[in-house]
């Protein structure tokens, strides 16, 4: 069964530079995380802002953790205490409400946020849903074509985890394409009003009618740091 009762719950998604994979684990284990999951992922700024910064590098690690929303805000101000996420290159974090989930998942949410010592301190985070977390699925190798199309729109950079495809006879059918195994799955946040514009790209350049194969759907974000840390004019250092 599942579960859409008025306590909030919220996904919180991380990108961080993959240096800072053991602080980010540390801060969850210390915190007691109900459920939480690390992949590793692709950056795509290019070699020569890595260097320029004098740290970090293409390879991120991504988290993706569920729970109440006080929990959210509390992770929230604990990253901002352990990770300087101002500093370009470092990081982003958002997250994302959930609109259901299985019963005994919220129970055990709600029972973890009840033995969670918070303390006081409000987050200070981007107004609500000024953000949008684009993800576009593509066939593996399309991950530069995507980023390409976003950067035309407005995006100012996005991370690309390899996946595996899997489909039924339905999308043959309705869709008209065969599941290639390999994928590479592209998280892209974006100001509210450059959504349309960069999601329009992407389906142009690297959607179904293409060899990518792509397709693509946004969700909006209720609050995110890190987002104000980008480069000016960053391509002119390319």
């Amino acid at each position: 069964m599942f579960n859409s009762s008025v306590t909030r719950l919220e996904a919180l998604i991380t990108i961080m530079d993959f240096g800072l994979r053991d602080v980010l684990r540390k801060l969850f284990n210390k915190n007691n995380m109900p459920l939480f999951l690390l992949t590793h992922g692709y950056g795509s700024a290019k070699s020569a802002i890595y260097e320029i910064l004098g740290y970090g590098g293409p390879k991120k690690v991504i988290s993706i953790s569920l729970q109440t929303k006080k929990m959210s805000d509390y992770i929230l101000k604990q990253l901002q205490n352990e990770i300087d996420c101002s500093k370009p290159g470092t990081g982003i974090a958002c997250t994302i409400n959930l609109s259901s989930i299985s019963s005994v998942l919220s129970l055990t949410l709600k029972e973890a946020e009840q033995n969670f010592e918070m303390g006081s301190d409000e987050v200070t985070t981007t107004p609500k849903e000024p953000y949008h977390l684009i993800v576009a699925i593509v066939n593996s190798g399309y991950f530069e074509q995507v980023m390409e199309a976003a950067k035309k729109a407005g995006a100012t950079g996005g991370t690309m985890i390899h996946a595996r495809g899997l489909g039924s006879k339905e999308a043959v059918k309705y869709l008209g394409i065969t599941i290639q195994p390999e994928k590479d799955l592209i998280l892209i946040v974006a100001p509210q009003e450059k959504r349309h514009a960069i999601m329009e790209n992407i389906t142009r350049e690297v959607g179904l009618n293409t060899a990518g194969k792509g397709i693509c759907f946004s969700l909006p974000v209720n609050h995110a740091i890190g987002m104000q840390a980008g480069l000016e004019n960053i391509d002119e250092y390319c």
